[in-house]
Parts: C-alpha cells; sequence; structure tokens
C-alpha cells in the first residue's frame, strides 16, 4: 500500500461492533468523485446476502450508465486494528457483507466485502481496471 495514494481518510462505525479511522485505496474503477463523495463517517447500516451483492454486481457489469469502483479500506494505524480485524470477524463469521448507509448522488450502493489476505478476489469482481 505504501505505492499508492489515499483516496479517502475517515471512520467506518457499525454500532455496537466496531468504530476506527481508515484510509482507503484504489484497486480498480473510476475514482474522481469518491474523495469528495465518500463521507466522513461511513455508516454501516446492516448485513446483506453476498448472493444478491453478486446478483447486482452482475447485472450493474452489464450496465452502460452505471461504473463498478473497488477500494480497499486499511486501518489507518496500528492502534485501529483492532476495531478494523473486530469487524471483518463481525461479517467474515455470519457469511455476510456490510450495506453502508449514508451514500449520495454519486454513489447509489456501497457494500463491504470481508477478504483476508488468502482468500481469491471474487471473479464478479475481476478483470480489474486500476491500480489492482
Amino acid at each position: 500500500l505504501s505505492r499508492l495514494n489515499t483516496i479517502w481518510k475517515g471512520f467506518i462505525n457499525m454500532q455496537s461492533v466496531a468504530k476506527f479511522v481508515t484510509k482507503a485505496y484504489p484497486v480498480s474503477g473510476c475514482f474522481d468523485y469518491l474523495s469528495e463523495d465518500l463521507p466522513d463517517t461511513i455508516h454501516i447500516g446492516g448485513r446483506i446476502s453476498p448472493k444478491t451483492v453478486w446478483e447486482y454486481v452482475g447485472k450493474l457489469k452489464s450496465s452502460l450508465s452505471k461504473e463498478l469502483c473497488l477500494i480497499r479500506f486499511h486501518p489507518a494505524t496500528e492502534e485501529e486494528e483492532v476495531a478494523y480485524i473486530s469487524l471483518y470477524s463481525y461479517f467474515s463469521s455470519r457469511g455476510r457483507f456490510g450495506v453502508v448507509a449514508n451514500t449520495n448522488r454519486h454513489i447509489k450502493d456501497l457494500y463491504l466485502i470481508p477478504l483476508s489476505s488468502k482468500d481469491p478476489i471474487p471473479s464478479k469482481l475481476l478483470p480489474f481496471e486500476g491500480p489492482g
């Protein structure tokens, strides 16, 4: 990550689970509006089934009017890692993704997908178009 510029820094908050400072790094897609459009605090409003997200992503990829953008969140400091891991563990242990509650006009939907460093990249997200 040291070779990539951050595109956003702020809080991720899921009430009664975790709140931490994080940085967002580009993975794939267009990031023109993200630094402006992501709120200071990303509020996670709930959980969603991966199957539902993958069906939606499949439809989105065939749309000419919508873009798919992938970013990677990383704890801003070592002190933030405990809360970051707590949130990851919460979603991973339940087999669910996170749904962001506070999106805006450029960002229609935002999901948090818990991937460990050993997990393969889900095929629905490939190919990457960007720094990867």
